[in-house]
């Protein structure tokens, strides 16, 4: 009762901040990209995601370190008290742009903490033979976060005035909706108040684990060692987890960095283009989370996680290939069932090949391996050339083969990682 608990308050506070997190985060490449400054914000990204390799290497070692709980506490408070001092800075002297990326900076850094800390946290208390259900589970509550959070970013980004009429009984009866635009310390206020209810929320948390985790001391390096060692000794796991985790690399990119430029140069559409395709997106992610366990239930993990890389990668070709927002939706949705059931079915393989007292470090190795390759195309897309008209669908050509190389790789070893 104790665990079911546990994940039930987990996956609300993490819903609630989430939430506030993902209008933020579509709010902000929107802004850089309504002033013409996409290639600058690709470029923030890029350097943002290059702290974050030393920056997720720490984080690792604090996940295996200390108490989850107390992890998220106190991730969960940082993050609150900067939002909330940069939306007030906002309402008395309007946002900057180093502000603005303040904002973007400490979102960015909690994701490299926040996630493999709940990971690890949900493997600590869970049976191997839930772990299937945990990721599903996982991955549903966060999607159907960003499904809202995508259908408030259609409408709080450039605002609804809609008017029509209804006839009843004879009488027509005007009918008005007018929800303003919010500027950006408004998002930045709400979203800064959800991370004082996860804290909330958080603190009272009560678990016991399934096993006891035998927790390392040491110093940072010996700490950091183990997990490289640990990956050392199982290649097949390091060369599972970083390939798989492509992907994720695609899906990423193109929600921060090809997206706004995608919608406002090649698409020429507006704000509302930009929550539906996250709106879409969840949708698909959410369905991911219901459906891939049962549809895949019968075939080894690998073999699934392959199939879905491969779509993912022809579904990149779809949006490169056309100029059509009704495709982009559909790519968007796709887009989002891959990415959400490669994530899954990768996490559950990871559960079950990792111990628990070395997943924060592994998570955190594998992803500084990801953030490199991320980091790659971050700069490649910074190119002006990619700002230029409708060149921003080379980028998802690009992505579209990267992610198809990625799965014919990860098929030359797919009777070992069967078998393993």
């Amino acid at each position: 009762m104790k665990k079911k608990s546990a994940l039930v308050l987990l996956f609300t506070a993490n819903a609630v901040s989430g939430f506030a997190q993902g209008i933020t985060m579509m709010a902000i490449p929107w802004h850089f990209a309504q002033h013409q400054r996409g290639p600058a914000f690709n470029l923030l990204y890029g350097c943002t995601t290059f702290l974050t390799v030393f920056w997720g290497l720490y984080a690792g070692t604090l996940v295996d370190r200390f108490p989850r709980r107390r992890v998220f506490l106190a991730t969960s408070l940082t993050q609150g008290v900067v939002v909330l001092g940069v939306a007030a800075y906002g309402w008395l002297a309007g946002l900057s742009v180093p502000a603005i990326a303040l904002v973007f900076v400490v979102t960015f850094f909690g994701y490299q903490i926040h996630y493999p800390n709940l990971y690890a946290f949900a493997q600590e208390i869970s049976e191997p033979h839930a772990y299937p259900r945990i990721t599903s589970q996982i991955e549903i509550v966060g999607q159907s976060t960003s499904l809202l959070s995508g259908g408030a970013a259609a409408v709080l980004l450039e605002g609804v005035h809609w008017q029509t009429s209804l006839s009843v009984m004879g009488r027509v009866l005007p009918v008005n909706l007018h929800v303003p635009r919010w500027e950006l310390h408004h998002l930045f206020a709400f979203d800064g108040l959800t991370y004082v209810v996860a804290f909330g929320l958080i603190a009272f948390i009560r678990y016991v684990p399934h096993r006891r985790v035998r927790t390392e001391t040491g110093s940072l390096l010996k700490r950091l060692r183990s997990g490289f060692n640990y990956l050392r000794a199982h290649p097949l796991i390091l060369f599972f987890g970083l390939l798989s985790f492509n992907v994720f690399v695609a899906a990423s990119i193109q929600l921060q960095a090809l997206l706004p430029m995608y919608v406002t140069n090649h698409l020429r559409q507006g704000g509302h283009a930009v929550g539906l395709a996250e709106l879409t997106g969840s949708f698909g992610a959410m369905s991911a989370g219901i459906l891939t366990r049962r549809l895949l239930a019968h075939r080894p993990v690998p073999g699934a996680l392959i199939a879905l890389m491969v779509l993912s990668g022809a579904n990149f070709f779809l949006a490169g290939l056309t100029r059509l927002p009704w495709v982009f939706y559909v790519f968007s949705m796709l887009n989002g069932f891959f990415n959400s059931g490669t994530r899954i079915l990768r996490v559950t393989y990871l559960f079950d090949h990792v111990p628990n007292e070395l997943a924060g470090r592994v998570n955190s190795i594998l992803g500084m391996l990801n953030v490199l390759i991320r980091m790659t195309f971050i700069f490649l897309f910074s190119q002006a050339f990619f700002g230029r008209g409708s060149n921003i669908t080379h980028a998802y050509l690009i992505m579209g083969g990267f992610v198809l190389l990625s799965g014919g790789v990860l098929t030359m070893s797919y009777r070992k990682l069967v078998t393993e």
